[in-house]
């Protein structure tokens, strides 16, 4: 989750410092992310799935701070 909650948009962008790729994989097989590159270039971006979910869950933290 912390993947897809740090994700801008659904653009490339570079994994937070320290995500493992085995994070990453399991993210894309979970078809949340897409992923390009390899090693330090290594990219990701939300799939539309992703992106519902990370708003899902974004709306639901919301929900119980209130």
């Amino acid at each position: 989750m912390v993947l897809l909650h740090s994700a801008v948009g659904v653009d490339w962008q570079s994994p937070p410092k320290g995500t493992s790729l085995k994070t990453l994989s399991e993210a894309e097989e979970q078809g949340f992310i897409l992923i390009r590159g390899e090693f330090q270039k290594r990219q990701f971006r939300l799939t539309e799935l992703g992106s519902e979910h990370a708003e899902r869950d974004k709306r639901r933290l919301e929900a119980r701070r209130l």
